[in-house]
């Protein structure tokens, strides 16, 4: 889990510190960063709350940290949204230098 790795040296947090939120050893963190062992998921739920990110962000199924709150979106947001996904990373670059030259003009 070389996410959570990142993530407790980013935030200058240790190991040690990281066993009381985990309720598990020094030497299990270690473990989990190495890739020699896998937290059970009630242990990844705690290391995602602990660093405000998804479980997906943590394991590499996402490079999303935090999913966007869709359910207070309107319909024509969300449509927006999905159709985004569906661009190549090109047209995704496009698309959000257009958008943020119409926030520039307002």
């Amino acid at each position: 889990m070389l996410r959570m790795k990142e993530l407790r040296e980013s935030r200058k947090t240790s190991q040690q510190s990281m066993s009381f939120v985990c309720n598990v050893s020094q030497t299990m963190i270690s473990k989990y960063e190495l890739g020699q062992a896998e937290p059970d998921i009630q242990t990844l739920i705690l290391i995602a709350k602990h660093f405000s990110v998804t479980v997906d962000y943590l394991i590499g199924i996402s490079d999303d940290k935090m999913p966007i709150d869709t359910v207070s979106m309107f319909d024509d947001e969300k449509e927006i949204m999905y159709d985004y996904k569906q661009l190549d990373e090109v047209n995704k670059a496009k698309a959000s230098a257009f958008i943020k030259g119409l926030l520039a003009y307002e």
